[in-house]
């Protein structure tokens, strides 16, 4: 029988799509034994603090998309506010798959994830906050109701990927987010 073999980034890859799916608890040792292809005992070998440990890598290599593809461009002030807010749209849209897929913050914020995976995503969501209340001043809005405007998305991102997954709405994200994107056009 051939060995299973995986590389880093495939495999934390498929992690991410079976955390993003079933979140910490149904994420069992089985399930991600079986989806990445790996035995327990390889999967313990690349992870030596199990799923703990997997779920860290995800929320590392998420944490570096959102920096590169999101965090990072809505702050690069070569491009107008607006095209830029279109921009991060476009992304989180694609990250999303237009609503289907879930948010790490939604299936980690709840149950048994150790407080530093919590303090990750905390730090990340801290991270498009701040920057998306910068562009948002740089929009002409005050401090304060540009902080106001980016938690009000934020909020608005996190609820319509729930109550999409609720209602089986195949196009309540996306009605989000062009209504959004036609709120940042009216600056109010």
């Amino acid at each position: 029988m051939a060995l299973q073999t995986i590389d880093d980034d495939a495999l934390v890859e498929s992690l991410f799509e079976i955390i993003r799916c079933h979140g910490y608890e149904g994420s069992t040792l089985s399930l991600l034994s079986e989806v990445t292809g790996l035995k327990k005992s390889s999967l313990y070998h690349r992870f030596p603090a199990g799923k703990d440990d997997m779920v860290k890598a995800v929320v590392n290599y998420v944490s570096a998309q959102l920096h590169q593809l999101v965090i990072a461009p809505l702050s690069a002030r070569q491009n107008p506010p607006e095209k830029r807010f279109g921009n991060m749209l476009t992304t989180i849209k694609s990250f999303y798959s237009a609503g289907q897929k879930n948010c790490l913050l939604n299936v980690l914020s709840l149950g048994e994830a150790n407080p530093e995976i919590k303090t990750l995503l905390q730090r990340d969501y801290d991270d498009w906050l701040k920057a998306l209340s910068s562009l948002w001043q740089e929009a002409g809005l005050t401090p304060k109701e540009a902080r106001l405007r980016a938690e009000h998305f934020l909020i608005t991102v996190q609820g319509a990927l729930v109550i999409q997954r609720l209602t089986d709405n195949p196009v309540m994200f996306e009605n989000c987010m062009a209504y959004e994107q036609k709120r940042f056009l009216q600056k109010t």
